[in-house]
């Protein structure tokens, strides 16, 4: 039996290198990941962290796999909710697929124990951020849900 894990595509009009400045760039990520500043030296093995406004760690994990442009790869805790942070890490993998003017996005979020804390709270959490991530690109502006 395989383990759960989450799969989600998304095509946006951008380049590679834009793509890429958004995901590891802190003025990007607080304009569509939950307003969180993301930070890292972006080398294996280094910590990964998106700190709230308040500056407390929200999302904590550890750099696995870099490949600038094309792939991401890294450990997940949700380090603000006490439930979670029992959770052994899981995984999340970025990856960029310039397909003529768009890029594909693959992002996959797996290496659960089951169908943990982690599991069912980011099942509902990554539709925004990839959501807001293609209407920044694509617009300039953040997107606003009601």
């Amino acid at each position: 039996m395989s383990s759960p894990k989450h799969v989600y595509e998304v095509y946006i009009r951008t380049t590679p290198e834009k793509l890429w400045e958004a995901i590891t760039g802190p003025e990007f990520t607080r304009k569509y990941f939950y307003e969180t500043s993301v930070e890292s030296d972006w080398k294996v093995g280094s910590p990964i962290v998106h700190r709230s406004p308040k500056g407390e760690g929200v999302l904590e994990g550890k750099i696995l796999e870099v490949e600038p442009r094309k792939r991401l790869v890294t450990t997940f805790v949700m380090a603000y909710h006490p439930e979670t942070r029992k959770d052994r890490p899981s995984r999340v993998t970025w990856e960029i697929q310039q397909m003529g003017q768009v890029c594909k996005l693959t992002l996959v979020h797996d290496d659960f124990d089951g169908e943990t804390r982690t599991f069912e709270e980011v099942r509902s959490g990554w539709n925004p951020i990839l959501s807001g991530l293609k209407t920044l690109l694509e617009t300039g502006d953040p997107l606003v849900i009601g």
